[in-house]
Protein backbone atom coordinates (compact mmCIF):
# COMPACT_ATOMS: atom_id res chain seq x y z
CA UNK A 1 0.00 0.00 0.00
CA UNK A 2 1.55 3.41 -1.17
CA UNK A 3 1.76 6.19 1.45
CA UNK A 4 -1.32 7.97 -0.29
CA UNK A 5 -3.76 5.07 0.26
CA UNK A 6 -2.52 4.68 4.03
CA UNK A 7 -3.29 8.41 4.54
CA UNK A 8 -6.86 8.39 2.88
CA UNK A 9 -9.56 8.42 5.14
CA UNK A 10 -12.21 5.59 5.39
CA UNK A 11 -15.28 6.57 3.91
CA UNK A 12 -17.65 7.85 6.24
CA UNK A 13 -20.72 7.17 4.44
CA UNK A 14 -22.71 5.76 1.37
CA UNK A 15 -21.62 8.76 -0.69
CA UNK A 16 -18.07 8.58 0.28
CA UNK A 17 -18.27 4.60 -0.14
CA UNK A 18 -19.15 5.08 -3.81
CA UNK A 19 -16.63 7.85 -4.15
CA UNK A 20 -14.07 5.66 -2.79
CA UNK A 21 -15.13 2.79 -5.13
CA UNK A 22 -14.94 4.85 -8.41
CA UNK A 23 -11.64 6.11 -7.70
CA UNK A 24 -10.26 2.75 -6.80
CA UNK A 25 -11.03 1.21 -10.10
CA UNK A 26 -10.92 4.45 -12.45
CA UNK A 27 -7.84 2.58 -13.53
CA UNK A 28 -9.16 -0.81 -14.12
CA UNK A 29 -12.43 0.53 -16.40
CA UNK A 30 -12.83 -1.48 -19.23
CA UNK A 31 -12.54 1.11 -22.64
CA UNK A 32 -16.34 0.32 -23.14
CA UNK A 33 -19.59 1.38 -21.61
CA UNK A 34 -20.43 -1.04 -18.39
CA UNK A 35 -24.11 -2.80 -19.03
CA UNK A 36 -25.50 -2.35 -15.27
CA UNK A 37 -28.06 -4.89 -14.29
CA UNK A 38 -30.58 -4.79 -11.01
CA UNK A 39 -28.65 -5.99 -8.16
CA UNK A 40 -29.81 -9.30 -6.86
CA UNK A 41 -30.86 -10.10 -3.15
CA UNK A 42 -28.21 -11.46 -2.02
CA UNK A 43 -25.50 -8.86 -3.17
CA UNK A 44 -27.52 -6.16 -1.91
CA UNK A 45 -26.75 -7.62 1.32
CA UNK A 46 -23.06 -7.97 0.97
CA UNK A 47 -22.99 -4.50 0.24
CA UNK A 48 -25.12 -3.10 3.43
CA UNK A 49 -23.34 -4.63 5.01
CA UNK A 50 -19.82 -3.22 3.32
CA UNK A 51 -21.42 -0.05 3.94
CA UNK A 52 -21.50 -0.79 7.53
CA UNK A 53 -18.22 -2.38 8.20
CA UNK A 54 -17.12 1.15 6.83
CA UNK A 55 -19.19 3.74 8.42
CA UNK A 56 -17.54 5.66 10.80
CA UNK A 57 -19.23 6.42 14.00
CA UNK A 58 -19.38 10.27 13.29
CA UNK A 59 -20.01 11.47 17.16
CA UNK A 60 -16.78 8.76 18.39
CA UNK A 61 -14.82 10.52 16.09
CA UNK A 62 -15.65 13.79 16.81
CA UNK A 63 -15.82 12.85 21.18
CA UNK A 64 -11.61 11.82 20.73
CA UNK A 65 -10.78 14.88 18.97
CA UNK A 66 -12.89 17.09 21.86
CA UNK A 67 -10.70 15.53 24.28
CA UNK A 68 -7.60 16.60 22.84
CA UNK A 69 -9.00 19.69 22.37
CA UNK A 70 -10.26 19.91 25.83
CA UNK A 71 -7.32 18.43 27.76
CA UNK A 72 -4.63 20.94 25.83
CA UNK A 73 -1.66 18.81 26.32
CA UNK A 74 -1.25 18.01 22.56
CA UNK A 75 1.09 19.96 20.58
CA UNK A 76 -0.02 22.89 18.08
CA UNK A 77 -0.16 20.90 15.18
CA UNK A 78 -2.15 17.34 16.86
CA UNK A 79 -4.61 20.34 18.39
CA UNK A 80 -5.09 21.57 14.70
CA UNK A 81 -5.59 18.03 13.15
CA UNK A 82 -7.90 17.18 15.95
CA UNK A 83 -10.13 20.75 14.60
CA UNK A 84 -9.58 20.05 10.84
CA UNK A 85 -11.29 16.42 11.44
CA UNK A 86 -14.22 18.08 13.69
CA UNK A 87 -14.34 20.74 10.39
CA UNK A 88 -14.79 17.74 8.07
CA UNK A 89 -17.62 16.35 9.95
CA UNK A 90 -19.44 19.57 10.76
CA UNK A 91 -19.40 20.41 6.86
CA UNK A 92 -23.21 19.13 7.36
CA UNK A 93 -25.49 21.48 8.36
CA UNK A 94 -27.42 18.61 10.76
CA UNK A 95 -24.07 16.97 12.15
CA UNK A 96 -23.13 20.51 12.97
CA UNK A 97 -26.33 20.81 15.01
CA UNK A 98 -25.74 17.79 16.38
CA UNK A 99 -21.83 19.17 17.51
CA UNK A 100 -23.50 21.54 19.65
CA UNK A 101 -26.01 19.14 21.37
CA UNK A 102 -22.90 16.64 22.33
CA UNK A 103 -21.53 19.58 24.09
CA UNK A 104 -19.13 20.46 21.03
CA UNK A 105 -19.33 24.17 21.88
CA UNK A 106 -17.16 24.12 25.08
CA UNK A 107 -13.90 24.16 23.43
CA UNK A 108 -14.70 26.97 21.07
CA UNK A 109 -13.81 29.83 23.65
CA UNK A 110 -10.42 28.18 25.18
CA UNK A 111 -9.56 27.38 21.05
CA UNK A 112 -9.86 31.32 20.81
CA UNK A 113 -7.65 32.02 23.72
CA UNK A 114 -4.97 29.26 22.76
CA UNK A 115 -1.44 30.39 22.72
CA UNK A 116 -1.01 28.99 19.23
CA UNK A 117 -1.60 30.82 16.60
CA UNK A 118 -3.09 27.34 14.29
CA UNK A 119 -5.32 26.76 17.39
CA UNK A 120 -6.87 30.11 17.47
CA UNK A 121 -6.97 29.93 13.43
CA UNK A 122 -8.58 26.69 12.83
CA UNK A 123 -11.43 27.52 16.18
CA UNK A 124 -12.19 30.47 14.13
CA UNK A 125 -12.57 28.28 11.29
CA UNK A 126 -14.39 25.78 12.41
CA UNK A 127 -16.97 28.68 13.92
CA UNK A 128 -17.46 29.80 10.34
CA UNK A 129 -18.40 26.41 9.33
CA UNK A 130 -20.81 26.05 11.78
CA UNK A 131 -22.36 29.47 11.83
CA UNK A 132 -22.78 29.90 8.04
CA UNK A 133 -26.37 29.65 6.68
CA UNK A 134 -27.16 27.56 9.65
CA UNK A 135 -29.52 29.70 11.97
CA UNK A 136 -29.66 27.28 14.71
CA UNK A 137 -25.65 27.73 15.82
CA UNK A 138 -25.43 31.58 14.94
CA UNK A 139 -28.26 32.08 18.05
CA UNK A 140 -26.19 29.28 20.42
CA UNK A 141 -23.01 30.99 19.30
CA UNK A 142 -24.27 34.59 20.25
CA UNK A 143 -25.33 33.08 23.20
CA UNK A 144 -21.74 31.90 23.90
CA UNK A 145 -20.43 35.04 23.85
CA UNK A 146 -17.73 34.40 21.26
CA UNK A 147 -18.27 37.92 18.87
CA UNK A 148 -16.23 39.83 21.11
CA UNK A 149 -13.15 37.28 21.84
CA UNK A 150 -13.29 37.32 17.42
CA UNK A 151 -13.55 41.26 17.12
CA UNK A 152 -10.07 41.04 19.53
CA UNK A 153 -8.68 38.32 17.23
CA UNK A 154 -9.04 40.53 14.24
CA UNK A 155 -5.59 42.56 15.50
CA UNK A 156 -3.81 39.25 15.48
CA UNK A 157 -1.46 37.56 12.70
CA UNK A 158 -2.81 37.62 9.38
CA UNK A 159 -4.23 33.98 8.97
CA UNK A 160 -5.60 33.88 12.00
CA UNK A 161 -7.60 37.58 11.53
CA UNK A 162 -8.86 36.68 8.39
CA UNK A 163 -10.38 33.29 10.16
CA UNK A 164 -11.92 35.60 12.71
CA UNK A 165 -13.29 37.97 10.08
CA UNK A 166 -14.96 35.23 7.62
CA UNK A 167 -16.51 33.47 11.01
CA UNK A 168 -17.64 37.21 12.42
CA UNK A 169 -19.47 37.22 8.84
CA UNK A 170 -21.07 33.93 8.94
CA UNK A 171 -22.42 34.72 12.19
CA UNK A 172 -24.30 37.89 11.87
CA UNK A 173 -25.02 37.63 7.87
CA UNK A 174 -28.93 37.16 7.49
CA UNK A 175 -29.45 37.39 11.38
CA UNK A 176 -30.81 40.28 12.66
CA UNK A 177 -30.81 39.26 16.43
CA UNK A 178 -26.81 38.04 15.16
CA UNK A 179 -26.57 41.62 13.56
CA UNK A 180 -27.76 43.55 16.55
CA UNK A 181 -25.55 41.96 18.90
CA UNK A 182 -22.25 42.47 17.27
CA UNK A 183 -23.48 45.86 16.69
CA UNK A 184 -23.91 46.44 20.76
CA UNK A 185 -20.36 45.83 21.26
CA UNK A 186 -19.11 48.49 18.94
CA UNK A 187 -18.37 45.65 16.23
CA UNK A 188 -19.04 48.17 13.09
CA UNK A 189 -16.65 50.52 14.97
CA UNK A 190 -13.72 47.76 14.88
CA UNK A 191 -14.87 46.88 11.25
CA UNK A 192 -14.03 50.47 9.96
CA UNK A 193 -10.73 50.58 12.22
CA UNK A 194 -9.56 46.71 10.47
CA UNK A 195 -9.50 49.14 7.22
CA UNK A 196 -6.71 50.45 8.60
CA UNK A 197 -4.89 46.87 8.75
CA UNK A 198 -2.08 46.22 6.68
CA UNK A 199 -2.82 42.85 5.21
CA UNK A 200 -4.58 43.55 1.96
CA UNK A 201 -6.61 40.12 2.11
CA UNK A 202 -7.95 41.29 5.27
CA UNK A 203 -8.60 44.86 4.06
CA UNK A 204 -10.72 43.26 1.14
CA UNK A 205 -12.65 40.95 2.99
CA UNK A 206 -13.32 43.93 5.67
CA UNK A 207 -14.95 46.17 3.14
CA UNK A 208 -16.48 44.07 1.16
CA UNK A 209 -18.23 42.84 4.23
CA UNK A 210 -19.18 46.65 5.07
CA UNK A 211 -20.12 47.74 2.01
CA UNK A 212 -22.61 44.60 2.02
CA UNK A 213 -24.11 45.47 5.68
CA UNK A 214 -24.63 48.81 4.85
CA UNK A 215 -26.69 48.12 1.58
CA UNK A 216 -29.11 46.16 3.83
CA UNK A 217 -29.06 48.62 7.27
CA UNK A 218 -29.29 52.41 5.85
CA UNK A 219 -28.68 53.45 9.80
CA UNK A 220 -25.47 51.11 10.12
CA UNK A 221 -24.38 53.38 6.73
CA UNK A 222 -24.62 56.18 9.14
CA UNK A 223 -22.82 54.67 11.93
CA UNK A 224 -19.87 53.12 9.45
CA UNK A 225 -19.71 56.93 7.86
CA UNK A 226 -19.42 58.38 11.76
CA UNK A 227 -16.65 56.22 12.22
CA UNK A 228 -14.54 57.50 9.57
CA UNK A 229 -14.79 54.92 6.69
CA UNK A 230 -14.76 57.31 3.82
CA UNK A 231 -11.71 58.75 4.72
CA UNK A 232 -10.25 55.72 5.38
CA UNK A 233 -11.44 53.88 1.89
CA UNK A 234 -10.47 57.37 0.08
CA UNK A 235 -6.98 56.54 1.49
CA UNK A 236 -6.74 52.88 -0.39
CA UNK A 237 -7.57 54.95 -3.98
CA UNK A 238 -5.06 55.43 -6.23
CA UNK A 239 -4.39 54.62 -10.14
CA UNK A 240 -3.04 51.38 -10.89
CA UNK A 241 -1.37 50.32 -14.04
CA UNK A 242 -2.39 46.45 -13.09
CA UNK A 243 -5.48 45.35 -11.33
CA UNK A 244 -5.85 45.49 -8.04
CA UNK A 245 -8.81 44.20 -6.11
CA UNK A 246 -8.55 46.47 -3.21
CA UNK A 247 -8.84 49.50 -5.52
CA UNK A 248 -12.00 47.72 -6.91
CA UNK A 249 -13.71 46.90 -3.25
CA UNK A 250 -13.08 50.45 -1.89
CA UNK A 251 -14.20 51.98 -4.95
CA UNK A 252 -17.23 49.58 -4.88
CA UNK A 253 -17.50 50.17 -0.80
CA UNK A 254 -17.15 53.69 -1.16
CA UNK A 255 -19.55 54.26 -3.86
CA UNK A 256 -22.45 52.28 -1.57
CA UNK A 257 -21.68 54.64 1.44
CA UNK A 258 -22.42 57.60 -0.66
CA UNK A 259 -26.04 56.71 -0.85
CA UNK A 260 -25.92 59.17 2.03
CA UNK A 261 -25.50 62.69 1.67
CA UNK A 262 -23.24 63.25 4.62
CA UNK A 263 -20.58 60.86 2.65
CA UNK A 264 -20.93 62.96 -0.40
CA UNK A 265 -19.96 66.01 1.61
CA UNK A 266 -16.89 64.16 3.57
CA UNK A 267 -15.92 62.89 -0.59
CA UNK A 268 -15.73 66.45 -1.58
CA UNK A 269 -13.69 67.88 1.21
CA UNK A 270 -10.68 69.51 -0.45
CA UNK A 271 -7.97 67.52 1.67
CA UNK A 272 -8.62 64.27 -0.23
CA UNK A 273 -8.23 65.61 -3.79
CA UNK A 274 -10.62 63.05 -4.00
CA UNK A 275 -12.30 64.17 -7.60
CA UNK A 276 -9.01 64.23 -9.38
CA UNK A 277 -7.63 60.94 -7.62
CA UNK A 278 -10.62 59.54 -9.93
CA UNK A 279 -9.84 61.08 -12.99
CA UNK A 280 -6.62 59.30 -12.86
CA UNK A 281 -7.98 56.17 -12.08
CA UNK A 282 -10.13 56.41 -14.93
CA UNK A 283 -7.06 57.67 -17.60
CA UNK A 284 -4.49 55.50 -16.31
CA UNK A 285 -6.95 52.21 -16.43
CA UNK A 286 -7.85 53.25 -19.83
CA UNK A 287 -9.57 50.52 -21.98
CA UNK A 288 -8.55 47.55 -20.13
CA UNK A 289 -11.18 45.31 -19.21
CA UNK A 290 -9.82 44.18 -16.03
CA UNK A 291 -10.97 47.73 -14.65
CA UNK A 292 -14.32 47.77 -16.14
CA UNK A 293 -15.69 47.86 -12.66
CA UNK A 294 -13.47 50.05 -11.21
CA UNK A 295 -13.93 52.78 -14.26
CA UNK A 296 -17.93 52.12 -13.77
CA UNK A 297 -17.66 53.20 -9.82
CA UNK A 298 -14.95 56.04 -10.49
CA UNK A 299 -17.45 57.72 -12.84
CA UNK A 300 -20.30 57.02 -10.53
CA UNK A 301 -18.77 58.75 -7.99
CA UNK A 302 -17.88 61.78 -10.04
CA UNK A 303 -21.30 62.32 -10.97
CA UNK A 304 -22.59 61.45 -7.81
CA UNK A 305 -20.11 63.55 -5.61
CA UNK A 306 -18.58 66.49 -8.03
CA UNK A 307 -20.95 66.84 -10.64
CA UNK A 308 -23.01 69.92 -10.13
CA UNK A 309 -26.84 69.19 -9.95
CA UNK A 310 -29.52 71.33 -12.21
CA UNK A 311 -32.15 72.94 -10.59
CA UNK A 312 -34.78 70.67 -12.59
CA UNK A 313 -33.24 67.69 -10.99
CA UNK A 314 -32.88 69.32 -7.35
CA UNK A 315 -36.70 69.73 -8.06
CA UNK A 316 -37.28 65.86 -8.96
Amino acid sequence: MSQEDANRRHPRDLQGLLRFAMEATRAEDAPHPSVFQEMDPERRRFLEEAIRSLTIDVVEQIQKAMKILIEGQASAQEQKEALDTVIDFIENIDTANDFYKIGGFCILLPGLESPYAEVRQGTAELIGELAQNNPFCQEHLLELNVLPKLIELLTDEANVANHALHAISCIIRHNEACLRGFLEIGGAECLVGVLESGHEKLLIKTAFLLSTLCVEDSKLREDVIKFGAVERLIRHIAPRTEYDPLLETALSALYVLTESETAITQCQDSRFNLCYTLEDVIKVSGNNDVFQECIGYAEGLIKRCFTPTSPEETDR
